[in-house]
């Protein structure tokens, strides 16, 4: 059975589908921290607070990926949760499919998502971006 904190993660993850976004920033801590790898294409970096996540982070990422986030593993220890899955979708550009795993590592405090560690194949998503079929992590085009 998930504990509070893992069930406030997942519940992030089902606020990500179009027509429930509504609760996607209710979740988060007004100061959420988002570190995303600095090799990410498109919205890598350090974002401190929900403004500049909005603001900054997901225009640039979703105006290069039409994805959704699917976990498909949580780990839970204390404050900190472990979500393990797949990024699913296209680029918007030229709708090179994807399918990309990621690790999440949240911090949640309190009811609030208070930081994002993100690791995914970003060599993977750069190509994508500058190719023109389908790219799987691990797996080369053709293959």
């Amino acid at each position: 059975m998930a504990g509070p904190n893992e069930k406030i993660v997942r519940e992030f993850y089902e606020a990500t589908a179009p027509g429930h976004r509504e609760r996607l920033f209710s979740l988060q801590d007004a100061h959420v921290v988002y570190k995303m790898p600095e090799g990410l294409p498109a919205g890598g970096g350090r974002f401190e607070g929900l403004e500049e996540v909005r603001d900054r982070f997901l225009p640039t990422f979703y105006g290069a990926f039409d994805v959704r986030f699917v976990p498909d593993q949580f780990i839970t220890e204390g404050e900190h949760v472990v979500a393990v899955g797949h990024i699913r979708g296209k680029t918007r550009e030229q709708g090179v499919p994807i399918d990309v795993p990621f690790a999440h590592c949240w911090t949640v405090r309190g009811d609030a998502l208070m930081e994002l560690r993100a690791f995914t194949d970003t060599a993977v998503l750069a190509r994508a971006l500058g190719a023109g079929g389908p790219l799987e992590s691990g797996r080369p085009p053709g293959s």
